[in-house]
């Protein structure tokens, strides 16, 4: 039994916008101002961390009009490098970019949760009390991996409909914000876009200043290339649909667009809402503060509507919980068609024809992140290897131009090759950074992603030798 082709443009665009969108642009400006001390910096870094998304994103696009199946990645770098490749990105798929994704935003959407019942009710109420309870919050953020985990198996229409419903509300309270605080700004202080101070010492690189100030120095390239990647972290995502892609109708037509135009929106609204942080506020109060959202909503509206913000922002991590546990199961049930996996894992419930081993199994290993308290530590680990596959993939794109060019095309990146090599290479330079500054986390990343190459033949082993695995 086979995954149907069900889905339209619009889920496909929801699905994108439901993982890309979370808390990233609410607080990584903070951060990014307070290391470059520059504004109109931090505002450019936006918009080339959107321009990477969307060269990724039309990359994709070429790649899943070639094969337009379920598994993104898996299937790219199945086809072009082999299947070990193919086994690692499945490896870290399945363990840590969307089972720990999903346990560390559930985990933080209830301390949102708490927080905005603080600001209604008051520390001292019972209510406040309870979901400020690090087992209660534990308790809560599994039971809605488990509502999301039941809600993707009983039926692709009805988990669609839901993630939809989640998305369209998750717009409407970003462009509430978006559109409210350009009025009530007033469009005023344009200064402040292209405002430098000094760097400060609770940024995420420890403080830089940049030009525009008469005493700040100027930050060097890995250091602007760290802050770039720390920004890029808020457009993780833009590749989503490829996951569904065996799902999608009109896969030729409706992938290309969903891509681009949920990079390109969702860029244009990144870049729109980090006007208005520094229009309602000077950098130099945003400057390493997380909150940054919260704090625009109460200069423009007052602390009334700042204290509800939490939970705009827990209904935002509903989305993405929801779309992480809707595409990353498909992966894993991909890997299993192929053997790459227990085969059980690759069937489909009987009636429902959703992937239901899969989704059971990613819910798992997401419930064991909150009871070990695992999953944001794992997050920041893996995050460099979180990169290496979308390169890998963007590289075969190239590659199959060179060796494969009777390969049938139906859609091809335009203005070829400059959105590839623009993708390539600065996701090069921002690992390089990374692996400058971050050197523990990043090689920590590289330590698991060679644990999973014996693995793999270990695996390929038992499977040629028709161990019970295979039955």
């Amino acid at each position: 039994m086979e995954l149907k082709r069900r889905l339209g443009l619009f889920t496909a665009v929801c699905v994108i916008v439901g993982d890309m969108i979370g808390t990233g642009i609410f607080g990584t400006t903070g951060f990014a101002l307070a290391d470059m001390g520059s504004a109109a910096l931090v505002l450019g870094l936006w918009v080339l961390g959107g321009i990477v998304a969307i060269s990724g994103a039309l990359s994709y696009a070429e790649l899943s009009s070639i094969w337009p199946e379920v598994g993104g990645e898996y299937v790219y770098l199945k086809n072009i490098f082999g299947r070990l490749p193919a086994f690692m990105t499945g490896w870290v798929s399945l363990f840590v970019g969307f089972s720990a994704a999903v346990a560390a935003s559930a985990l933080v959407l209830t301390g949102y949760l708490a927080e905005f019942l603080r600001n209604i009710l008051g520390a001292e109420s019972g209510a406040v009390i309870l979901f400020s309870d690090p087992v209660f919050q534990k308790i809560l953020a599994i039971a809605i991996i488990l509502f999301f985990t039941i809600l993707h198996i009983v039926g692709v229409r009805r988990g669609t409909i839901v993630q939809n419903i989640l998305t369209v509300v998750k717009a409407v309270i970003v462009l509430a914000l978006l559109v409210g605080g350009l009025v009530a700004s007033g469009l005023v202080n344009l200064d402040r876009l292209t405002a430098g101070y000094d760097g400060l010492a609770d940024g995420m690189l420890g403080g830089l200043g940049w030009i525009l100030h008469p005493v700040a120095p100027t930050p060097a390239l890995p250091q602007i290339a760290l802050t770039l990647l720390i920004v890029m972290f808020a457009y993780s995502g833009w590749n989503a649909a490829t996951y569904i892609a065996g799902e999608i109708r009109d896969p030729a037509k409706n992938i290309p667009r969903a891509l681009f135009w949920s990079a390109f929106g969702t860029m244009l609204v990144y870049v729109l809402l980090n006007v208005v942080y520094l229009l309602a506020v000077p950098a130099e109060r945003l400057a390493g503060q997380q909150a940054v959202g919260a704090i625009t909503a109460g200069a423009l509206f007052g602390e009334g509507v700042a204290s509800v913000f939490s939970l705009g922002i827990a209904i935002i991590l509903l989305s993405a919980v929801s779309a992480q546990m809707f595409i990353g199961p498909r992966v894993t049930w991909a890997m299993a068609k192929d053997r790459m996996l227990f085969a059980r894992l690759g069937t489909l419930h009987p009636r429902f024809e959703t992937p239901h081993l899969a989704v059971g199994l990613q819910a798992l290993i997401a419930i064991s992140y909150i009871l070990l308290g695992s999953a944001g530590d794992l997050m920041m680990y893996m995050g460099f290897a979180l990169s290496v596959f979308p390169l890998l993939s963007v590289i075969g794109l190239i590659w199959l131009r060179i060796t494969r060019p009777e390969l049938a095309r139906p859609w091809k990146v335009p203005l070829y090759p400059l959105f590839p090599l623009l993708y390539i290479v600065l996701t090069i330079v921002m690992m390089i950074a990374s692996l400058m500054a971050w050197t523990t986390t990043s090689l920590t990343a590289l330590a698991v992603l060679a644990v999973s190459v014996p693995v793999y033949f270990v695996w390929r082993w038992m499977v040629e030798r028709n161990l019970p695995e295979k039955r």
